[in-house]
């Protein structure tokens, strides 16, 4: 998601550091690249700096004048203003029959999206299979991995199929040179992408599946300047390892670490995911 030039002057109106906006969300250069219009920030992050400098999402999108044509801006719009179930499932169910009838792959997207936040307030996945192919045969024709198919990726992630996760994330790495070149932010937006479709696998007990996607990512050379991809990447090794061995020691002591810098948004995020595989193991 753009404006991050916004956000730079509405948090510089409330005397709000780099630091402090970005403590436990993001590195304080990422933030600094969005602000400045030379990075991307993924509409969660932007959610959570919202609420760091006390806006809604819907405040920003208005105050930011976000182009009302961006699908993603829209539905972020609608749905966390509403925050409602019952509306969520209104707007997804009216999203699926608007692809139906007009077989835009831009509606697909749409209807994925809607049906990702749907899921996410009610763990009621109503994204159908067939759409979920027609989704996954969309992105595997994806040679320009740029911040709107890796963002759509990404937030699909818990309503797709363990199969079409790992085949999607293959399709990244493929590609990987081509956003590398990208820049950075895109760069880091991929990985981050990437982690999730390990998540994704992890959550859905499919291990072989996330111990061969990890292997992959394994190989991708990670900048120095890139601490959360580094200690990102060892978690996830850590909890395979978990799930191998039940020695949770280097996942334990990365949440840990974690907690240790003030990071404490993704502390919990790793003990969360930790917590779950406990409980499939």
């Amino acid at each position: 998601m753009q404006s991050g030039n916004e956000f730079k002057q509405l948090r510089r109106k409330q005397h709000i550091t780099l630091k402090e906006a970005a403590k436990g969300i993001c590195s304080i250069q990422m933030l600094s690249r969005w602000e400045n219009d030379q990075g991307h920030m993924d509409f969660n992050r932007v959610l959570k700096l919202c609420e760091r400098i006390s806006l809604s999402a819907t405040e920003y999108i208005a105050l930011a004048k976000l182009d009302p044509q961006d699908h993603i801006a829209l539905i972020l719009e609608e749905s966390w203003s509403n925050h409602d179930k019952d509306y969520l499932e209104k707007l997804a169910q009216s999203a699926l029959n608007k692809y139906k009838l007009s077989q835009d792959p831009f509606d697909l997207d749409y209807a994925a999206i809607a049906c990702s936040l749907y899921y996410k307030t009610s763990q009621h996945n109503i994204f159908p299979i067939a759409q979920q192919n027609e989704l996954n045969q969309q992105l595997s024709k994806i040679t320009v991995w740029g911040h709107e198919f890796l963002s759509l990726f990404a937030n699909v992630i818990p309503i797709i199929s363990p199969r079409i996760i790992y085949q999607i994330s293959v399709q990244v790495i493929n590609h990987i040179s081509f956003i590398r070149k990208a820049g950075e932010g895109t760069f880091h937006f991929g990985i981050a992408a990437l982690f999730e479709g390990v998540i994704g696998l992890i959550t859905n007990n499919q291990f072989k599946f996330a111990d061969k996607l990890l292997t992959q990512i394994n190989q991708i050379d990670l900048p120095d300047n890139e601490m959360l991809l580094i200690v990102g990447r060892k978690f996830l090794n850590a909890i395979l390892t978990f799930h191998n061995t039940a020695n949770d020691d280097l996942a334990v002591s990365i949440i840990h670490f974690l907690t240790s810098m003030n990071m404490q948004t993704t502390a919990t995020y790793f003990l969360q995911i930790l917590n779950r595989v406990k409980a499939l193991n």
